[in-house]
């Protein structure tokens, strides 16, 4: 699950305010937030791009690590997680 992300004129702007909205969320609605977008997948909507920049940002504040990745212009997503122990961790497939 991967986008090119090109930036745009107001992205940061809006990446700001989607940001402060993470800010008031407690870490499980936080997880919950990306298991939504995990299990729909990256659609290739650039306002989900932006969404998904947020919530990179509030994670790796909070926890210095995201499950959302930004590599050079690639965004994408490592799957469902969990939180064990206050820090988050790929849920493990059970088959």
């Amino acid at each position: 699950m991967e986008y090119v992300y090109a930036g745009r004129k107001n992205d940061q702007s809006i990446i700001a305010d989607l940001k402060k909205r993470f800010e008031a969320k407690s870490l499980e609605e936080l997880v919950s937030a990306y298991n939504k977008e995990a299990k729909c997948g990256i659609v290739g909507v650039h306002m989900q791009a932006l969404y998904l920049i947020a919530l990179n940002q509030e994670f790796r504040e909070r926890l210095k690590e995201s499950p959302v990745y930004l590599l050079e212009h690639v965004l994408g997503l490592v799957g469902p997680i969990e939180i064990v122990d206050g820090g988050i961790r790929i849920k493990e497939k059970r088959y």
